[in-house]
């Protein structure tokens, strides 16, 4: 296991950040490596009396698909809803689709949803963005009939890892500073899944993980509930929008929120 430090080649190598790829940054620290979280992070997982294992040994993958020419439409029965990292993880992801804007869908024609959806318990990793990098996502059932963007990096837990407890230590202090430590980029801020798959997770003990887990977990049902009800009810009053300027009070009374 690394904790990230770079070899000494590394560290002193030259690099032109206009040209250079990806792969050629593999292992040299970005400025947040400097910062005093990460070495608190460093130091508690080299000093913690807990099992620590890599991402990548509590995942069955950690990728991130490739980019894409999108072609939208703007009536979904052409198209799949369409998210981006900030809608993922707004309290309102289905703005675009439920205001038709020109940008709610993607062609069905043109795209195959399979390679783009997620699952339920999927953890998601925005790897791209100058104020949003590395926010992390719990997905639900409500996101997995969306055609979702790839700028998200996808962590797919085993069946035997408490996915709201990877959840919780992803997004603590610790797994973001472990993270970001490495970020790349001109401009705008980049990491990558290969960067991210000998991450050192701390194991806290059993019981600890599966009330960490289940606080997550019930959380993000709450969360579930909320977006179905508030879609439901902004689609109702639309629709009473529609038909309520020329109605009687009778066309009404079957009508309700």
């Amino acid at each position: 296991m690394t904790l990230f430090d770079p070899k000494k080649e590394n560290r002193e190598k030259e690099v032109d950040v206009a040209e250079i790829s990806p792969a050629d940054l593999e292992e040299t620290m970005g400025a947040s490596a400097y910062t005093g979280d990460y070495g608190r992070a460093t130091e508690l997982i080299e000093n913690t009396e807990h099992n620590v294992v890599e991402l990548q040994e509590l995942c069955d993958r950690i990728f991130r698909k490739s980019r894409f020419t999108r072609t939208y439409v703007s009536e979904e029965e052409y198209g799949y809803p369409y998210l981006t990292p900030t809608n993922f993880g707004s309290s309102k992801p289905w703005y675009r689709q439920i205001n038709n804007t020109e940008k709610g869908y993607i062609s069905k024609r043109k795209h195959d949803i399979s390679e783009y959806n997620v699952d339920e318990g999927w953890i998601m990793i925005t790897c791209s963005g100058s104020v949003n990098l590395g926010s992390v996502f719990l997905s639900t059932e409500f996101m997995t009939d969306h055609f979702l963007t790839h700028d998200m990096i996808r962590v797919v837990p085993k069946e035997t890892t408490l996915e709201g407890y990877l959840y919780a230590y992803l997004d603590s202090w610790v797994g973001r500073s472990l993270m970001l430590h490495n970020e790349f980029g001109l401009g705008v801020d980049h990491i990558e899944p290969d960067q991210l798959k000998d991450l050192p997770v701390i194991l806290l003990p059993r019981e600890e993980r599966e009330e960490i887990d289940e606080k997550v977990i019930k959380s993000y049902q709450n969360r579930e509930n909320f977006l179905n009800k508030n879609k439901t009810t902004v689609e109702s009053t639309g629709r009473l929008m529609e038909v309520i300027g020329g109605s009687t009070d009778s066309d009404l009374e079957d009508f309700s929120l």
